[in-house]
């Protein structure tokens, strides 16, 4: 997926926020914990909410700027946040007693993005690198990087922008949003339009070919590696949820209309969905306007529950202004109708 400037959506809300290395879209970060409880990121909001049994969205962590969202070995909640004003990560991590700790703490300068990141079981911490704006496209860059324990980083894959599967320095990235661990333990790296495994040595592979078109902006996004190794996908432009298994492709889920998902999670139960309004629309959830995120559980019968619907807090004060706005035009009409008679 690639970024909407913050200077845009600054203009369309009346709010200057002239970040030229802020980036703005929706998350796909939804995951389980060991309760059952499901966890969602709203990045409009930077919230992170817990979705209770009733549908009620609890908000656990305000202020958090992170699009992914993982479970680590120890049954935890990852996230990240990222700084929109200044160049600060960090990576928390949220207990199950809803106790939030520095997993990586606030470093300036990190060269990790953070968009997609994925925790392995030895505390390594996979994400791609920074974007670099101020090169011309034929320049740019993109790596796979991670950052040890230790705090060591290096580069495991990645070179200049593009599509090209081998080895460490020859491999070309497109542009990578979700990822996961596939059960042979390489990873899984949902690239632009295609899903690519990434092995220990650096070795890239594509394991599609394109899933998508390419538009507004979007394609592919989170993903979910089932027990038997099945790879679930939200494809955002096709407004489609998709099972990946070796060669066959079905379609799991639709949204269509409104929505979109942005984010999955294959379980037992079904395959639960993370869903925002598809652009142009997908503006409301920066303007606090109307439903802009909700929770969807798809059922193995092919039925559907919509199991959280989260609203813009700015949703009462334009429906009080357009109730407003009626009564006007309703109280002229009726006083020239009245001079009328």
């Amino acid at each position: 997926m690639r970024a909407v400037r913050l200077t845009v959506l600054g203009a369309l809300s009346g709010t200057f926020l002239a970040q030229t290395e802020a980036r703005a879209h929706e998350g796909w970060g939804i995951v389980r914990d060991a309760r059952g409880r499901i966890y969602v990121t709203d990045i409009p909001a930077n919230t992170i909410w817990r979705i209770d049994a009733n549908g009620r969205a609890v908000p656990v962590r305000r202020s958090t700027h992170s699009h992914a969202l993982a479970v680590g070995a120890d049954g935890a909640i990852y996230g990240t946040h990222v700084h929109l004003t200044q160049p600060i990560r960090s990576v928390w991590r949220l207990d199950m007693t809803g106790r939030s700790t520095a997993f990586v703490p606030e470093t300036r300068g990190l060269p990790l993005d953070l968009q997609p990141f994925l925790p392995g079981s030895d505390g390594t911490v996979y994400s791609m690198s920074p974007h670099e704006p101020a090169l011309p496209a034929d320049q740019r860059r993109l790596f796979v990087v991670r950052r040890s324990p230790a705090g060591v980083i290096d580069t495991v894959a990645g070179g200049l922008k593009g599509h090209a599967d081998g080895n460490g320095r020859n491999v070309r990235l497109t542009g990578v949003d979700g990822m996961a661990w596939l059960p042979d333990g390489s990873l899984l790296l949902v690239d632009g339009a295609r899903l690519r495994r990434l092995t220990p040595d650096g070795t890239v592979q594509s394991l599609t070919p394109p899933l998508t078109e390419f538009q507004w902006d979007q394609d592919l996004m989170g993903a979910s590696v089932a027990p038997d190794g099945s790879v679930y996908v939200a494809d955002f432009s096709g407004r489609r949820v998709l099972r990946v298994n070796g060669a066959k492709v079905d379609t799991v889920a639709t949204t269509g209309g409104y929505w979109a998902p942005t984010g999955v999670l294959a379980s037992a139960d079904g395959t639960y969905t993370l869903e925002h309004p598809r652009a142009p629309l997908g503006i409301l959830g920066d303007l606090g306007v109307g439903p802009y995120l909700r929770g969807r559980l798809v059922k193995s019968d092919a039925s559907t529950q919509v199991i959280a619907r989260i609203w813009g807090r700015n949703t009462k004060y334009v429906v009080a202004f357009l109730v407003g706005v009626a009564a006007l035009i309703f109280g002229f009409r009726a006083r020239r109708g009245a001079r009328r008679r």
